[in-house]
Formats: C-alpha cells, sequence, structure tokens
C-alpha cells in the first residue's frame, strides 16, 4: 500500500503555514486519524503537547502519544494510542468521562477534588499499580488549574464495566466515572502496556476556553524533535513540499 500523501488541512480558516505544522499533517496522514474519526485540530494539539513535554525532558515514553478526543461522544472509540515511530495507530478505544460532565459528551471540566468531573488538557502517565478495579495507571496532570489536581482526586485511568459494548448498546452511551477516564476490562491491559513508563497523554475539548496554554506553542526546536522521534524525514520535505 503506498504512503498518503500530505494534506494542508484548514483549521479555523487559516491555512498551515510552517513546515513543522505541515510535518504533523505528514505524521496525521500516515496513520490515517482523519478515517478513523479523530480530528486535525485534536491531533495537532496533542502533538504541540508531546513536542513541549519532549523538549522539557518531561516524559520518558517518547514513542506513544494518547489522545482522547471529548469532542466525540462516549458511544465512539475516542481514545486513541498512536506510535509515533512508525506513524501508526496502536489501538483506538472507548472512554469514560466524568459523571457530572455531561451524559452523552463530556460538556463540563474541573479541576475540583470532589467535582465528579473530567479535566482536559495535558498529563503524563505515571506509576501502574493494583487497585479495586485491576491493573489501573496513574496520572499526573501538568497544567496548574486545569487539572493540576489528578493526583489529590485520584484520578487514574482504570478497567470498568460500564465500558463496553454491551453497556453502550443498552444504554444509548458508556457509563460515566467520578473523573477518571475508565476503559473496558477487554482492552486496559494493552492500553495500559502500550502508555505506561512517563508518556504523553491528552485530553481533548473544544468545549475548554484555555486548550492548554502551557503547551499552546511548537518548541524552536520542533523541526530537529520531530526527525528524531518520527518515522517522516523533514529534510526530503521540506524539499520537495511548497506551502502556500
Amino acid at each position: 500500500m503506498s504512503t498518503p500523501t500530505a494534506t494542508t488541512y484548514n483549521s479555523g480558516d487559516n491555512f498551515l503555514q510552517t513546515e513543522n505544522e505541515f510535518l504533523i499533517s505528514t505524521l496525521y496522514d500516515s496513520a490515517r486519524l482523519k478515517d478513523e474519526g479523530l480530528s486535525f485540530d485534536a491531533f495537532k494539539k496533542g502533538m504541540i503537547a508531546y513536542l513541549n513535554l519532549i523538549n522539557r525532558k518531561q516524559i520518558k515514553n517518547t514513542r506513544v502519544l494518547s489522545i482522547l478526543d471529548f469532542n466525540q461522544p462516549s458511544t465512539a472509540k475516542r481514545f486513541y494510542i498512536i506510535d509515533i515511530a512508525t506513524g501508526k495507530l496502536l489501538l483506538k478505544t472507548y472512554v469514560s468521562h466524568g459523571v457530572n460532565s455531561g451524559l452523552l459528551y463530556a460538556e463540563r471540566f474541573s479541576n475540583t477534588v470532589n467535582s465528579r468531573q473530567s479535566s482536559a488538557g495535558v498529563y503524563k502517565t505515571s506509576e501502574t499499580y493494583q487497585g479495586k478495579y485491576g491493573l489501573s495507571l496513574k496520572l499526573d496532570g501538568l497544567e496548574t488549574n486545569i487539572n493540576h489536581n489528578a493526583r489529590k482526586r485520584a484520578v487514574v485511568l482504570h478497567p470498568a464495566k460500564y465500558v463496553s459494548e454491551d453497556f453502550i448498546a443498552n444504554n444509548g452511551y458508556a457509563g460515566r466515572s467520578f473523573g477518571c477516564p475508565a476503559v473496558s476490562y477487554k482492552d486496559h491491559k494493552a492500553v495500559i502496556n502500550h502508555i505506561k513508563g512517563g508518556s504523553a497523554f491528552y485530553i481533548h475539548s473544544s468545549v475548554e476556553r484555555f486548550h492548554h496554554k502551557a503547551f499552546a506553542v511548537l518548541p524552536e526546536n520542533s523541526f530537529e524533535l520531530l526527525a528524531k522521534y518520527t518515522n517522516i524525514s523533514p529534510q526530503k520535505e521540506a524539499l520537495e513540499t511548497k506551502l502556500y
């Protein structure tokens, strides 16, 4: 199968203007994420966060990027695990949002203890543990006043019986948590094994006004980082591509 040709995407009526953003779109095409339902806006913001985390040496597992697209309903497989090194989608699955964030969609977010709402933004994965639901994964929120209380709130990735195709078929939505991104028992071990050990974890929502301010701009050395950590060739793309 031939490698897809990178496309220039329209985001808010402004076409991509930089080589770095074009290279991100190349990776998006390579993983065929549009076909899988992930918007370019969500992927681009996740990649900007990923590159900043690498640049700041805040993550150890640089191979994967997790994007939870909370613009999608809970009936969709909206949890994406992308292998940045190969440009492939490793896994796509269901994920819950907080019970006080909304029913079918996550429409409200909070960083407050006992809010039982989801927190959007940029995280890194941390240690695994055996909890009351089984194998689980702790998360560190990296954005002050947005998700930095994740540990205090015990916001972790864990399996749940209410996140399954049967539950969705019977109820018309996935079950909701107290703020944790819960996944199915069918997929939880695969999810955790892919992303454990300090990887980038991004919860996307256009409802939020802040759009992860601390991670909103590409680092100056993005070109070099993309060359090192992805399977695309920035030098080749830069020579063969003209942006308009």
